[in-house]
């Protein structure tokens, strides 16, 4: 399969099928109507503007701040970036009111993701950072901070340090004894204990990705019971070109059995491949699904059936998700050939409910 063709599935093909200026939403169980002259389920505005190197990608809110990670660099849309990664500070207004840079290699193919805080506070507060290429950062949030250091990064004695083709860490999530999980599409999820040590937590065929190295396991997020680890696949080799979410039970060593379908989204052949990245839960038990194919937001019942999706002319790649409030931020990847500054925007969509508060384990 050619390059060109990989961009396109991976990314978006943006403009197939999605329709016009008009949101697609469909009423379903679980979010009810909203009065007149409130703000209604699907309404979206422009959150904040992210400045170069642009590419936002993961997203995670606490604190009174919302923290942007950047991806400019990426191998499917054909971009390389030799300018660094950052991490963006805004604050709940969309006030830009810090940046980090996180040095990255020339000509990197690959940039950040997956965003988590930890629960201290004062000079012992952490922003914990997934950089794709098999490293996780921590970043000191106080108020002299001092330069992003390696948490965790793939073992060395794995053969699959250094590329991420071999070992790609995606999301971030933690449990409640402050565990790190990170899903790696190649396909397994890895567990990083609070000390930083890694290993392979699970790995089953049945997620794996349409591309091989790629298309497998990418977010991930706890559900509301405790007792599982959701993941979204963006593009399935099992039923090749659908997306889908998974479930494995938390528990310390899981087995084949402890792995279940929760959602498959069907492809189309008139329309762009679904493409599943990011998740977030709802206090409600509802899975917000951001679809970079078709630049919509799927909602997910508690049962794993869709219920609602959401769709705005101005996402481009909608790829990171988190509450703040009772709306739903969204970061705009822009994952295109071309670089689209206009596009490097973090959307803010009312969705009518709360998030499911996210571990966050002090040490």
């Amino acid at each position: 399969m050619t390059r060109q063709n990989n961009r396109r599935l991976r990314r978006g093909w943006l403009g197939v099928g999605v329709g016009a200026a008009v949101m697609a939403i469909t009423t379903g169980a679980g979010i009810g109507p909203v009065a007149a002259g409130r703000p209604a389920f699907g309404d979206v505005s422009v959150f904040a503007s992210a400045p170069a190197p642009g590419h936002p990608f993961g997203i995670a809110v606490g604190d009174d701040r919302v923290y942007v990670s950047t991806s400019a660099g990426d191998f499917f849309a054909g971009h390389v970036n030799s300018d660094d990664e950052r991490v963006f500070t805004y604050d709940e207004t969309g006030k830009l009111v810090g940046t980090t840079v996180i040095d990255t290699a020339d000509n990197s193919d690959m940039g950040l993701f997956g965003l988590a805080l930890d629960g201290n506070t004062g000079t012992n507060h952490k922003l914990y950072v997934a950089d794709m290429n098999g490293r996780i950062l921590r970043l000191d949030l106080g108020r002299h901070p001092a330069a992003p250091e390696v948490f965790s990064q793939v073992p060395a004695d794995t053969g699959l340090a250094g590329d991420w083709m071999k070992a790609m860490w995606n999301d971030l999530v933690f449990d409640k004894a402050g565990n790190l999980y990170v899903p790696d599409d190649k396909p397994r999820i890895w567990r990083v204990a609070p000390d930083g040590t890694a290993s392979i937590w699970f790995t089953d065929p049945r997620p794996t990705g349409f591309f091989g190295f790629a298309g497998g396991p990418l977010g991930g997020r706890i559900d509301p019971t405790g007792t599982w680890l959701y993941f979204s696949i963006t593009v399935a080799a099992d039923e090749p070109l659908t997306a889908a979410i998974y479930r494995v039970r938390l528990v310390d060593h899981p087995t084949a059995s402890d792995l279940e379908l929760v959602h498959r989204f069907p492809f189309d052949p008139s329309q762009a491949p679904p493409q599943a990245t990011g998740i977030a839960f709802a206090k409600s038990g509802n899975l917000y699904v951001a679809l970079l194919g078709p630049n919509q937001v799927a909602v997910l019942d508690p049962a794993g059936n869709e219920i609602e999706r959401i769709s705005d002319p101005r996402f481009h790649s909608p790829w990171g998700l988190a509450f703040l409030g009772k709306s739903l931020l969204v970061t705009n990847g822009d994952l295109e050939p071309a670089d689209n500054p206009d596009a490097w925007k973090i959307f803010k969509v009312f969705v009518g409910e709360t998030g499911l508060p996210l571990n966050r384990p002090k040490s």
